[in-house]
């Protein structure tokens, strides 16, 4: 018997809980992302090095002339930024104002907070929230709080969180719009297995994904949600 979806708040709007992977590689982009929330769904379109396009549509290859390794990666970032403006506006216009519209950005990429500000400042009213991993991602909710933009900490561990929380989030709690949780074994992305744990030796979710629920309940957060991510497949336990 199929259930039918509830809606819930997610990025200060009501919306069908299913969230668009921020796939990079050009996978997902303005035109998927702003289907899906067409569609009344939360689009995420990557902001890693995002493409950017003529006015007749076709992609601006990017091609590095600087002759010093600064002034290429320069280069990147205005490549980076203006790429990420061009793909929120091409989303926004693919959603005829429905639905929500993420940006997906990795923290440990290359001046991952200059590229953040830059896409943020210049598509300001088009991104409703920001979901981050590769790292510790601790500056994340200052930025997006500037810009009245909720966050998404990409986490595969309550302890993670609460190294994230202790630190900086809960000096912008209100900005927080939800956790999302990725299996550090099964994940088809980057893997957040931490020098405790067996990298031969998966653990089930479940166990994991309560622990962080638990914290966020010590924490005031029993309503913020956390979204499945990569490599969970299957809640083990939770007939318990």
């Amino acid at each position: 018997m199929v259930k039918p979806l509830n809606p819930l708040v997610i990025s200060g709007c009501e919306v069908l809980p299913l969230v668009e992977g921020g796939k990079g590689i050009s996978v997902s982009n303005g035109e998927s992302s702003g289907a899906w929330a067409a569609a009344g769904g939360v689009g995420t379109f990557s902001g890693v090095n995002a493409d950017s396009y003529t006015e007749t549509g076709e992609p601006i290859a990017q091609i590095y002339r600087g002759r010093t390794r600064v002034e290429r990666h320069e280069e990147l970032v205005a490549y980076a930024v203006a790429g990420g403006i061009q793909q929120a506006r091409v989303a926004h216009e693919r959603s005829n104002g429905e639905g929500r519209i993420h940006m997906n950005v990795l923290w440990e990429m290359a001046a991952a907070e200059r590229v953040l500000n830059g896409v943020l400042e210049g598509a300001k009213g088009l991104i409703h929230g920001v979901t981050c991993g590769a790292g510790m991602p601790y500056r994340i909710a200052e930025i997006c709080a500037r810009y009245g933009v909720h966050y998404y900490p990409i986490v595969s561990s309550g302890r993670a969180f609460r190294a994230l929380w202790k630190r900086a989030y809960h000096r912008f709690r209100d900005w927080l719009g939800g956790v999302v949780y990725e299996d550090p074994w099964l994940a088809g992305g980057h893997n957040g297995i931490t020098n405790s744990e067996d990298p031969q030796r998966p653990e089930p979710p479940y166990p994991r994904v309560s622990e962080l629920r638990s914290l966020m309940v010590d924490f005031g957060l029993a309503e913020t949600p956390i979204f499945m991510a990569g490599g969970v497949w299957y809640l083990r336990g939770m007939e318990a």
